[in-house]
């Protein structure tokens, strides 16, 4: 079985489970912490790398983040910090 961890970034909290690459059903728990305020690009990138951390997990992961993203710049997401 393939699996990979999953997470979700949200304007109330960052989640994160693992997941079953084939049929898409949890195989753990899923974990939430906090969306960090001010939500920055490095607050929110230490809250992933502390969940990613809780699981001890090695592997690939996929991240659904609520915006559109070109070129590495945010350009729709209301629940994120403005950076300029």
């Amino acid at each position: 079985m393939k699996a990979i961890l999953g997470i979700d970034v949200g304007g109330s909290g960052i989640k994160g489970a693992i997941v079953n690459c084939s049929n898409g059903k949890l195989i753990s728990d899923r974990l939430r912490i906090e969306t960090p305020d001010p939500p920055t690009p490095e607050t929110i990138g230490i809250t992933i790398a502390n969940l990613v951390s809780k699981f001890k997990y090695k592997g690939p992961i996929g991240i659904g983040f609520p915006a559109v993203v070109k070129n590495g710049i945010v350009h729709t997401a209301a629940n994120i910090d403005k950076v300029l």
